[in-house]
């Protein structure tokens, strides 16, 4: 595997969320830009705008997941005892695991159930917008399966201090 292709895969949450962001802000400064030079913007620069925003949040709450960057999950596997500690963790990334699991199974049953519906305005298939909860969740599971694995490491022993 190149080095390239490494990099592209090792970072394709912050790569995807990162495009999806910056679409969101060229249209909606492009549309504004419009709006107030020619009385008039662009049609189809709020749907784009809210579809690759909801790609961008999905995808990059993945990201945060990946870097341990939501608080609250941060915050109870930091207290009590070392062993106390990896228990702890052990039982979050079950649960986080669990519950990201359920919701893409939830979210392929809403693509399934929404098969036929469109975007108002660009009449593109839904599918390309719901798509993204799958993909952030599916990303989270896949995190959090990986911290499980690590988590065990360290709860049983087998994992040296600087792994």
């Amino acid at each position: 595997m190149s080095e390239a292709s490494r990099f592209l895969f090792k970072n394709f949450d912050l790569l995807v969320s990162g495009f999806f962001l910056c679409i969101t802000v060229v249209v909606v400064i492009v549309n504004v830009g419009l709006r107030y030079l020619f009385q008039g913007g662009l049609f189809w620069a709020e749907e784009v705008a809210t579809t690759a925003f909801i790609w961008s949040v999905f995808v990059g709450s993945a990201a945060a997941y990946r870097y341990k960057m939501h608080i609250g999950i941060d915050m109870i596997s930091k207290i009590g005892p070392k062993l106390w500690r990896n228990f702890i963790a052990v039982i979050i990334d079950l649960l986080m695991f669990t519950i990201n699991g359920y919701i893409v199974y939830l979210s392929v049953l809403y693509i399934q159930a929404n098969e036929l519906k469109r975007t108002p305005v660009l009449d593109v298939p839904a599918l390309y917008v719901n798509l993204a909860l799958t993909v952030g969740f599916s990303l989270m599971a896949i995190y959090a399966l990986a911290f499980l694995y690590g988590d065990l490491r360290k709860l049983f022993g087998r994992q040296v201090e600087g792994e």
